[in-house]
């Protein structure tokens, strides 16, 4: 995999993924991309938006979502596949202990991040009582 810069002011620093490999899959060959809308088409929503002088503030969210959750799941699959390497016991050795906890860790980071998005959806509810002061 190789990285390309990108021009775009607008992009945050994420570079996108250059597939050398001739099959189209990652470095093991195996096809684990997750598919999310074009970076054409989401850049056309972006640009329809602003052409028609209405900012559909939620169209422009959700085209910045899909572009860099793209880039970024994109970014930890291919992570993985590299963990995946050290699997290779021609190579590597390992103890349960190390095994368990690699797995562990990822788990529970991965835990946090679905509670980080579930919760985001949820509806906030305020105490009001906070909101009150008397002397």
């Amino acid at each position: 995999m190789a990285r390309k810069k990108s021009n775009d002011p607008q992009d945050d620093g994420e570079a996108d993924l250059i597939d050398r490999n001739a099959g189209g899959g990652l470095e093991t060959g195996t096809q684990d991309r997750v598919e999310l809308p074009h970076e054409d088409a989401v850049e056309e929503a972006h640009s329809a938006a602003n052409l028609a002088g209405q900012t559909d503030r939620g169209a422009v969210k959700r085209a910045n979502f899909s572009r860099l959750a793209s880039k970024r799941v994109s970014g930890v699959l291919e992570r993985l596949s590299v963990l995946e390497n050290l699997a290779n016991t021609n190579t590597y050795d390992w103890t349960q202990q190390q095994h368990d906890k690699i797995f562990d860790t990822i788990g529970e980071r991965l835990d946090e991040v679905i509670k980080v998005f579930a919760d985001a959806k949820k509806p906030k509810v305020r105490d009001k009582s906070q909101l009150r002061f008397e002397v």
